[in-house]
């Protein structure tokens, strides 16, 4: 009778470790390239809230590389080095929490962006109203094919035009803003996740 001979238990712990490394060092290429692509988006820093917005989406679309990245190092240096899974475990707390702030100021400023839009669009509403109302005021000034019925419906036609803008800006920054939250809260909760469970695995190990 023929028998299969099982592997040697070295070359299983050899090709395990092999793989464990490769999963750290992969994971800490990812945890660095998403910390350097943030800080070539963050610079130079603006203070305006359109700009936090944005670099707000830009963190949250490739926050789930910060996770991976985490998830694969913790992975990688199970069973080698306790101290290296610990402090992972904690970045990785740290910045579930992070994530829990990015989404309150996330909410602050597009309800602030969106303040903002709908007054330079009232202020230019405003503006050409006024002109109009003067147009108006004074119709000897105004060209021979254009009459007060003309003024009226550009009028009606403006406010109609400002409402829309309104609207839209409102929506857009409503959009942007429950997709930036979506995400930070996802994957705030997985980093959170990705650190207690690390925690406990490196006290398990003693």
């Amino acid at each position: 009778m023929a028998y299969i001979s099982a592997p040697a238990p070295s070359n299983v712990g050899s090709s395990s470790n092999s793989f464990k490394s490769a999963a750290s060092i992969i994971g800490l290429v990812c945890i660095v390239g998403f910390f350097f692509d943030m800080l070539v988006l963050a610079l130079p820093p603006q203070g305006s809230a359109e700009w936090r917005i944005g670099l707000v989406q830009e963190f949250a679309n490739r926050s789930i590389i910060l996770l991976f990245g985490l998830g694969l190092f913790i992975f990688g240096n199970a069973g080698k080095k306790k101290s290296s899974i610990r402090l992972a475990s904690q970045l990785s707390m740290g910045f579930g929490v992070i994530f829990f702030l990015l989404c309150l100021l996330s909410v602050v400023d597009s309800v602030r962006l969106n303040n903002q839009s709908a007054t330079a669009i009232s202020a230019q509403e405003t503006q050409l109203q006024t002109q109009i109302e003067d147009a108006r005021e004074n119709p000897e000034g105004l060209p021979e094919n254009i009459d007060l019925e003309q003024l009226d419906l550009v009028s009606r036609q403006l406010t109609q035009r400002a409402n829309a803008l309104r609207s839209n800006a409102k929506r857009t920054v409503f959009k942007t803003g429950i997709s930036n939250i979506g995400n930070l809260l996802i994957v705030g909760m997985g980093l959170l996740g990705l650190g207690r469970s690390g925690m406990r695995f490196s006290r398990s190990r003693g």
